[in-house]
């Protein structure tokens, strides 16, 4: 960055952080719920809102849901300036959520998560959109888009949601259309600290009633362009651009007492690739992999937010869309839901995978996946009694082939000379879920609750596998099929008192369960064979939910421990050649325990605080990596010891209109991105990490005037790091400070 550069973005750090703390001497909670019409938020003047949340296929307050729970609205997100779901890590705890690139998400809850992205595996984390299980990883990091709210639960989810998860879920809730007439468009131009990165964001939506009361329909659009903060020469890309456009309609339909939403979404990325940084570590491993004679790696770079690579038309194009029906049909204390769905995902990606100007490897990707669901969902309400039961089944059907070819730089590729050396590892796949699922509720004196819940699980994954090399030479050409099944009963029970009208306190258990996976890059049949055996866990909470000095303070606090066994754990390992084999397997049993702190304070009717704290004790119990390595006592990979966020909100009326602002601090501790820590692959860890963001908006009239801010301090660091044991790192690089006004109007 030039002088001038750093003049520039000081004065406006500065500025931004001088206009944020005038307006918060003036202002009160930007944070103020607002009220929906599918599960509110509803606004309390008095104190803190009320937060109204379905994480139970209910509608009910946060505060007697006997689970570890976050929620936030969509309208505090925008006002936040956070567009993308992996904002969500930066106000839950015990949340890890970094998207190395728009295809591979990383999604850690409670130190439990997949690294992998394959077709052969599942997310140890669910994310649902509108009670619909996205299955590809390509599909996970979304644009927030007309959202109502987010919700985040920890643990294992299984007799309540239709697709078993073992880590968590996040509930993505969607707005319904409203019963009047309502339209807005919206404009944000921004730009980061890295000269030549600008963005901007154009949306419009319209909402209301389409046929009297009892038909109301939704449409929103929006594109996000952004022109990258990684400028790279010779490829002539730039890391962390975007080209998006994203739409999201929903249909609201009253059949007699019945109710059937028709909801469509549709995003096309277009993008770059991952932006590898090379680590030379030191000196100690400099090149990407053993060089062909007369070659030379070129020094690391020295910024790397300014590198060089050689690969022509890298980039990631990614198509998803979908759509699903849902039916209500109430009759008597009883209330039938269905919910079905489909979805598509496209991918397409070419990488410089050496991350060099040397003609060494590029990395190419090429995905097609589609996926059907059917849930069914019979609801009963009488008295003192609560019940739910329900079955479930989908089915994805998945192409994925990742190509590796050596340029000439490659020793590999110098012993087959003049013949090109190229890889390819084809895998189609058959994935077929099923489960009954359910739980009852039952008050059983006054005040004192016992919740009983259980889900029988199958499933049955079918692969080919279809490599290929042009030379068989470490890699061997073979086709084969493997089927697999696995089927888990996972039950769940929970006991909550209610010690007054606003404090209760819950102990549960609950045991969760993740089907096994194929490997995705298999070099020989031998390989292919090696199937991971399923994951599961015993879950354990000790929670209290209250609402303290007359409603001006909610604090709920979780203790957990969970014993997991069989983890699911990708490994690198190197097999010459500059080559490396990736190889899932099971990782013995593990130990998490820790402690959850999350809520809210209003000090006055212009003060208010949200806070969550976090602390995870996550090791591997018995972890022999080989007949060297023990890795027994290790902590566990993107598992923060402590991590924190804090959001001072202010909001006042002025002459021109209402004022809001939000200054928010994130905190996490230092992690490791492998289970070594350090040993085997040195540096593979990230120190702890502070990121300030700051908003403001005046609301006058039907105009939405904003500022907001990310990263204000400016932090470069480390979202990934990719390990081949002997050679060169390759990081992946987050974001710099970054910063833009927003405009929306509407009527």
């Amino acid at each position: 960055m030039t002088v001038s550069g750093i003049a520039k973005s000081r004065r406006l750090y500065g500025w931004l952080m001088s206009g944020a703390a005038v307006t918060m001497l003036s202002s009160q909670s930007a944070w103020a719920q607002q009220k929906t019409a599918d599960a509110p938020i509803v606004a309390d003047q008095a104190g803190v809102s009320e937060i109204v949340v379905t994480a139970r296929k209910q509608s009910e307050s946060l505060q007697s849901v006997p689970i570890s729970i976050f929620a936030v609205s969509g309208r505090d997100l925008e006002k936040a300036g956070y567009t993308e779901l992996n904002n969500i890590s930066r106000l839950s705890s015990n949340v890890f959520f970094e998207a190395a690139d728009r295809s591979k998400p990383q999604i850690y809850i409670r130190g439990i998560g997949t690294r992998s992205y394959d077709a052969g595996s599942d997310s140890s984390v669910g994310v649902f959109v509108d009670g619909v299980h996205l299955g590809r990883f390509g599909a996970l990091d979304m644009d927030l888009l007309d959202i109502e709210r987010v919700e985040v639960l920890r643990g294992p989810q299984g007799s309540l949601y239709g697709r078993n998860t073992i880590g968590g879920a996040i509930s993505v809730v969607t707005r319904d259309p409203s019963s009047t007439l309502k339209a807005g468009l919206t404009g944000e131009l921004g730009a980061s600290d890295v000269k030549g990165d600008w963005l901007y964001a154009l949306g419009a939506s319209v909402s209301g009633p389409i046929a009297g009361d009892g038909v109301r329909g939704s449409l929103s659009v929006a594109r996000r362009y952004r022109a990258g903060y990684q400028p790279v020469s010779v490829a002539d890309i730039r890391g962390g651009s975007e080209d998006t456009w994203t739409g999201r309609g929903k249909l609201l339909v009253d059949i007699g007492d019945a109710t059937l939403r028709l909801s469509a979404d549709y995003s096309h990325f277009d993008g770059p690739p991952l932006v590898l940084v090379p680590n030379g570590l030191g000196g100690a491993a400099n090149d990407p992999g053993p060089l062909a004679p007369g070659y030379v790696t070129p020094a690391e770079p020295s910024d790397p937010y300014r590198l060089s690579m050689d690969t022509q038309g890298a980039g990631i194009i990614k198509e998803t869309y979908g759509g699903s029906a849902q039916l209500n049909v109430p009759f008597g204390s009883f209330e039938l839901v269905s919910i079905t769905a489909l979805r598509k995902l496209k991918l397409d990606e070419r990488t410089d995978l050496d991350g060099t100007t040397l003609p060494f490897q590029v990395y190419l990707a090429h995905e097609d996946g589609k996926q059907f669901s059917q849930e069914l969902r019979l609801n009963y309400q009488s008295g003192n009694v609560k019940a739910l039961v329900g079955a479930y089944y989908s089915r994805e059907d998945v192409s994925r082939t990742e190509t590796i070819d050596f340029g000439p730089a490659s020793l590999l590729s110098f012993f087959v000379q003049p013949a090109p050396l190229s890889w390819d590892f084809g895998l189609d796949l058959e994935a077929k879920a099923s489960a009954v699922f359910g739980q009852i509720q039952w008050e059983m004196i006054d005040k004192l609750s016992l919740t009983l819940g259980g889900r029988y699980s199958w499933d049955k994954k079918d692969v080919v596998y279809d490599t290929r090399s042009t030379i068989p030479f470490i890699v061997t050409n073979f086709t084969t099929p493997l089927s697999r099944k696995w089927e888990s009963f996972d039950p769940s029970v929970s006991l909550s008192y209610k010690f007054t009208d606003d404090v209760m306190g819950y102990v549960s258990y609950t045991s969760g369960f993740k089907s096994g996976a194929f490997q995705f890059i298999a070099i020989s049949q031998s390989v292919a064979e090696q199937v991971a055996d399923p994951e599961s866990v015993d879950s354990y909470e000790v929670g209290v939910r209250t609402t303290l000095f007359d409603r001006h303070l909610r604090l709920n606090a979780t203790l957990f421990s969970m014993d997991y066994r069989n983890l699911q754990q990708l490994r690198l390992v190197p097999i010459g050649g500059g080559a490396t084999q990736v190889l899932i397997t099971n990782a013995a049993n593990s130990r998490v325990r820790g402690f959850e702190m999350e809520g809210r304070a209003v000090f006055n009717s212009n003060w208010s605080l949200d806070f969550s704290y976090g602390y995870l004790d996550a090791k591997f119990k018995d972890y022999v990596f080989s007949d060297t390595l023990d890795f027994s006592g290790n902590r566990m990979q993107r598992a923060p010891k402590h991590s924190l966020s804090l959001g001072a909100n202010f909001e006042t009326m002025t002459g021109w209109g209402d004022l809001t602002s939000r200054i928010g601090y994130a905190y996490r501790s230092s992690i490791y991105f492998e289970a070594d820590n350090n040993e085997v692959d040195p540096e593979s860890s990230e120190p702890a990490l502070g990121l300030w963001d700051a908003s403001i908006n005046l609301k006058t009239g039907n105009w939405t005037l904003g500022l907001w801010a990310h990263n204000l301090t400016d932090r470069r660091y480390r979202r990934q790091v990719l390990n081949s044991t002997g050679n060169a790192q390759r990081g992946i690089w987050a974001e710099p400070r970054t910063f833009g006004a927003r405009v929306a109007y509407n009527f």
